[in-house]
């Protein structure tokens, strides 16, 4: 005989799925109605562009909501506003079915959604079976996260591709690195675009209240363009627009007499990202000071660090902050022997008594470039920066 305890086991698992596929169908629902549909992926820049997507869409006269996932999760509405992103535990996919489920009683033109997921099977649902996208804008491609997408950055690319929908448009500032995987582009009959950084002059760059990277508002610009924004509009609304948490900025800090130039690039914390802003900052300074924000979660971000500091960046004091800050500090010095008296570690100290320290360190017209990690300890440590006298620029 069947015991009672099996029948209830089986009701139990027919009732979970068929209230599975309830909302399984009711979301499809939801998500259809929404026109436009746009994923952003990518390594870095993801928050920007998603940003930058929307407002320029919203310039052009669309209902736009969209969300980020970067260093602090954020609803954005037609109208601009927005709003934290409120998590009981860790970040989940499952939060874009809430979104759309959120947004779509209001009816809107577009929707535009930063991609939350890590692992390649995960990134493929959630495009897959959740966004649907009409886009897919693939911002670039990095040596990051290597431990879960890796091992090398083409397996990051093959990841990326096999996550968009077959007959979709993909918009990257990406070209060859796809090449190698032209038999998945050609099967899923893929149409794939490049933008150019030439595209953006010096001019509509510098029209922006913070330091954004032509190649994420080449990236936005093409989106807006392909759903007939023009690109005036939808520059006008990008560089109005509220920027993200993690946005790369330029701050004047006053410590006493002394001023100092802070350029937080804490956000861009892969390599080549990293190395692309140093490159491009003005080094004409008494004294150039690193600040590098740890995680002890983010080990081999360290190892990188101290193969980026030995190869391309000469500083007069790396100043080492937040958690597992002996690993880095004990790399840096394999890698700069003879020179350990440059480095200063202030790890585990508060944010309080970070900046207190750095403020007896630099030195009258100097540079206090940041990098390494954002989410947390770095926030914080930024804020306390911004308290001491800063003046945006």
């Amino acid at each position: 005989m069947v015991s009672f305890g099996t029948y209830a086991v089986v009701i139990i698992l027919v009732i979970f799925i068929a209230l599975y596929r309830f909302e399984k169908i009711n979301h499809v629902k939801r998500l259809r109605s929404i026109p436009i549909r746009i994923w952003v992926n990518g390594t870095r820049g993801k928050s920007s562009v998603t940003r930058l997507i929307a407002a320029g869409l919203r310039a052009g006269g669309k209902q736009v909501f969209a969300k980020t996932t970067g260093t602090s999760p954020r609803l954005i509405m037609v109208n601009g506003d927005e709003s934290n992103v409120s998590r009981l535990g860790m970040a989940n996919i499952s939060e874009q079915v809430r979104i759309v489920k959120k947004v779509q009683n209001f009816g809107p033109d577009a929707i535009v959604l930063e991609c939350m997921a890590l692992r390649p099977d995960l990134q493929r649902t959630e495009s897959l079976q959740i966004v649907e996208p009409n886009i897919v804008v693939i911002t670039n491609v990095r040596p990051d996260h290597l431990d879960v997408m890796g091992p090398t950055i083409k397996d990051i690319a093959r990841s990326f591709i096999r996550a968009v929908p077959d007959h979709c448009m993909v918009i990257t500032s990406e070209s060859r690195i796809f090449n190698e995987f032209r038999n998945v582009i050609n099967k899923k009959d893929i149409q794939i675009s490049t933008v150019l950084d030439k595209e953006i002059s010096n001019t509509d760059q510098e029209k922006f209240s913070y330091i954004e990277h032509k190649q994420n508002i080449a990236l936005a610009l093409a989106v807006c363009q392909h759903y007939g924004v023009e690109r005036k509009t939808a520059l006008f609304g990008m560089q109005t627009m509220k920027p993200d948490p993690g946005a790369l900025k330029k701050h004047i800090l006053q410590f006493g007499p002394n001023k100092v130039v802070m350029i937080n690039a804490m956000a861009a914390n892969d390599p080549e990202s990293t190395l692309l802003i140093w490159s491009a900052t003005e080094k004409k300074y008494t004294q150039i000071n690193l600040l590098i924000n740890c995680r002890d979660d983010r080990i081999e971000r360290s190892f990188q660090i101290a193969d980026l500091i030995q190869k391309h960046m000469e500083a007069d004091h790396i100043i080492l902050t937040g958690k597992g800050t002996g690993v880095l500090k004990k790399q840096l010095q394999k890698k700069i022997k003879g020179k350990s008296e440059k480095i200063i570690d202030l790890g585990n100290k508060n944010p309080e008594q970070v900046v207190s320290e750095v403020a007896g360190i630099v030195a009258d017209n100097s540079l206090l470039f940041a990098l390494g990690n954002t989410v947390g300890f770095g926030l914080m440590m930024l804020d306390e920066f911004i308290k001491h006298g800063s003046q945006e620029c």
